[in-house]
């Protein structure tokens, strides 16, 4: 039963991948509004379905490959918005309404997706970047949130630009992992340090 389980999920996982989507060039054609003129970046409507495509040097990446990145080291970053989108101002914690589930052993870091970050957001992401990875910008990270959702795609190209050189981005986030009965555990997101 847990063999005909696991195809069935592997299936699913294929079917999920070759699904067409449409391009990052003809959606931001159609919606310019939806994004960010300079950086390309959205900026509106995260929740909504993503592109089959991702500028390089950040790759795009299923399920089973995701996975057997983080079964080799790779950092699995967590970027789900925090719900009520911000930290209590006084010791930095993340203010959320309910539990996260995520990929095992991942990092949470709330709100490093948006289309534009507050300075404390993005000093935010790279400190805790380096510290994830051990400051080895050649340390791979695998980027997700959950399926149609743009804040992984923006974070991992933000990520990129940092400078890291092995950046993924997994599409389908937790809802993927779930769907194919991967197991997720709980994570807390890592407070913001305050300057």
């Amino acid at each position: 039963m847990r063999r005909i389980a696991a195809a069935t999920g592997l299936l699913l996982a294929w079917l999920a991948e070759t699904a067409v989507a449409e391009s990052y060039g003809s959606i931001r054609e159609r919606r310019p509004d939806l994004f960010h003129p300079e950086s390309g970046y959205r900026i509106a409507r995260h929740r909504a379905p993503v592109p089959d495509d991702i500028p390089l040097p950040v790759r795009r990446v299923s399920a089973l490959w995701a996975r057997t990145l983080l079964d080799r080291g790779a950092l699995a970053l967590d970027v789900f918005g925090a719900s009520q989108s911000r930290f209590d101002e006084l010791d930095g914690t993340w203010l959320v309404s309910e539990p996260r589930m995520s990929l095992p052993g991942a990092v949470w870091l709330p709100e490093v997706g948006r289309g534009v970050l507050e300075p404390m957001i993005e000093r935010y992401l790279q400190r805790e970047l380096e510290r994830a990875t051990g400051g080895k910008k050649a340390h791979a990270v695998v980027v997700f949130c959950v399926a149609d959702c743009w804040m992984s795609w923006n974070a991992a190209q933000r990520i990129a630009a940092l400078g890291y050189l092995q950046v993924h981005w997994y599409p389908h986030g937790t809802d993927g992992w779930a769907d194919l009965g991967w197991r997720l555990e709980p994570v807390e997101p890592v407070p913001v340090g305050l300057d």
